[in-house]
């Protein structure tokens, strides 16, 4: 309107913008769309490097390496920051149990399970415990550890998977998050063993491209997962102030 105060045109503007990109990002189909446009670049990337420097080793060149560690720090950052939504509440326990889980994540991505052993290659593995040359105060310390993750995972599962299974009926966007999480954390692992479990199967190893692929497919995803998990947390966030705000 004629005369209209230019401060309120700027207000309504901006106001008008923050709502769509939270109505974005809130979206049950974001985490996806993002993890698929962030695969698809790194991709990209990894390819033109390759197609400029040769053979491109992903893991030597630890671009990966400092990215995964870079994505954990921001999640720690969200975590830290968006605390109070859990502290003193209800979801005090879940956000100690998601911290712990974090940070089992970031120990495993650094190499823990090579730590815990010096006989053997890992000590996350069936034959490690079944294997007589290592030693028995090796195998006790890993397997509390393990326990002790695995009462965690058993503890969020036995009280979220319902939750999480009826969000994802009802297109509830952390919830698509939280199930976008788990695919991509199954697929980077099915990346990671398929050659060895194909070279078994069909007694030669896969062509050079093929590898290539699923190299960059294991790295990259896993370093898109403590993203993930961010988003998931800011996206809760944002809801909960939502419901603050409309009541």
């Amino acid at each position: 309107q004629k005369g209209m105060p230019m401060s309120f045109i700027q207000k309504e503007i901006q106001a008008n913008s923050k709502k769509n990109s939270s109505e974005w990002f809130l979206s049950p189909y974001f985490a996806i769309f993002f993890t698929v446009i962030a695969m698809l670049l790194y991709f990209v990337i990894c390819y033109a490097c390759r197609a400029k420097f040769g053979v491109f080793d992903v893991e030597e060149v630890g671009a990966t390496e400092f990215t995964t560690y870079l994505f954990y720090g921001v999640s720690l950052c969200v975590m830290l920051k968006l605390r109070k939504d859990y502290l003193h509440t209800p979801l005090q326990k879940t956000f100690y149990s998601l911290g712990f889980l974090w940070f089992s994540a970031l120990l495993r991505e650094m190499g823990v399970q090579h730590w815990l052993t010096r006989h053997d290659s890992t000590a996350i593995k069936i034959r490690f415990f079944t294997n007589p040359n290592n030693p028995l105060h090796e195998k006790i310390i890993t397997f509390v550890i393990l326990a002790i993750v695995a009462s965690v995972v058993i503890f969020l599962l036995r009280n979220y998977t319902g939750k999480v299974l009826a969000g994802i009926r009802n297109f509830h966007p952390v919830d698509w998050t939280i199930a976008t999480l788990f695919a991509f954390t199954a697929i980077t692992q099915i990346a990671d063993r398929f050659p060895a479990e194909y070279a078994k199967a069909a007694g030669e190893k896969l062509t050079e491209p093929v590898l290539f692929f699923l190299k960059i497919l294991e790295e990259g995803g896993e370093s898109l997962l403590p993203l993930l998990f961010a988003i998931a947390l800011l996206q809760f966030h944002i809801l909960q102030h939502q419901k603050i705000t409309k009541s």
